[in-house]
């Protein structure tokens, strides 16, 4: 590799790193109160007894009541100063993995098996990132009154957790996470090349499609993934959010779930996942996509 593409090559991975960081922080801010009706839903009897909703709806309007508009957006800070990192880790993760495999060859970085396969290869690799974060705003989404307050912000969480358990308690559920994100990140982007493709006039790399268009291929990708994976991201919730380590892994917690409260467990908090996943992914895909855009064509017109 020449001085020269090796210096394109560290420009590309910086361009994924900083438009992942940006897009991602417009995911969060669409999509954190869905994000924490979710995860109530998903929890609610690990800590306490009985379940204290009946639905989307009523969590909702219960946290609006008690909690005011704020309610809605506790944790946001995890995942405001994460989840932008986690999402340029995931784009950088995606873009790498997409030249290895296909090279410069524009073609061959939209063929599903080439798509598939660097959705698998990113799923695994972000793990590492994403489980400490989920497992902090979990934990701190799923305080809804002073009672079942043990944290007092993000610092106190992660304090708190490994003064208990070490640094191992921050990646808690880290196998379940793993497993959820090896099927949602190939279905993710698969989803989304899918999508461009129908609605697009031109074929790869779609340069035709509007902020409008890839939006709507980015939430769809962002729902339909999101529905995929979502029994195994009840387990991963119900893990994360257990204090009393009634948990022994992933498994154990699949078969005490589902004897305790059957089939239904893995579907609770459904409808404000698919709902959350359509804003946060039409955000980050159409403002990743647009700055990606930018970035090329000043790189073009340098070259």
């Amino acid at each position: 590799m020449t001085r020269k593409e090796n210096s394109v090559y560290v420009l590309d991975i910086l361009a994924d790193l900083t438009c992942g960081w940006i897009s991602g922080c417009g995911g969060v801010l669409v999509s954190h109160p869905l994000d924490t009706v979710k995860a109530r839903l998903q929890t609610q009897g690990v800590n306490t007894n009985g379940n204290i909703y009946s639905g989307t709806w009523d969590c909702f309007t219960k946290t609006l009541r008690q909690e005011k508009f704020s309610g809605l957006f506790k944790g946001m800070s995890s995942p405001l100063i994460g989840t932008a990192f986690w999402n340029a880790v995931v784009f950088s993760s995606y873009g790498n993995s997409i030249r290895f495999l296909a090279g410069d060859n524009i073609g061959d970085r939209h063929l599903t098996k080439n798509v598939f396969l660097a959705g698998m290869i990113t799923g695994a690799i972000q793990t590492v990132v994403i489980c400490p974060l989920e497992l902090t705003k979990t934990r701190l989404q799923i305080q809804s009154c002073p009672k079942s307050t043990l944290y007092n912000g993000l610092q106190d969480c992660i304090i708190k957790i490994l003064k208990k358990d070490g640094l191992k308690g921050l990646f808690k559920g880290f196998w379940a996470t793993f497993y959820r994100d090896i099927i949602g990140f190939p279905a993710y982007f698969c989803c989304f090349e899918g999508f461009c493709c129908l609605i697009s006039n031109e074929g790869h790399p779609y340069e035709d499609l509007g902020p409008s268009p890839l939006a709507l291929s980015g939430g769809c990708a962002g729902a339909f993934s999101w529905a995929v994976v979502f029994p195994i991201d009840v387990i991963k919730s119900r893990i994360q959010a257990d204090h009393g380590n009634n948990f022994s892994g992933f498994w154990d917690c699949l078969r005490k779930s589902y004897s305790n409260e059957g089939a239904k467990i893995f579907i609770h908090g459904l409808i404000p996942t698919v709902l959350r996943g359509f804003p946060m992914n039409a955000a980050i895909f159409s403002i990743y996509t647009i700055l990606m855009r930018s970035y090329r064509s000043v790189e073009s017109s340098v070259s």
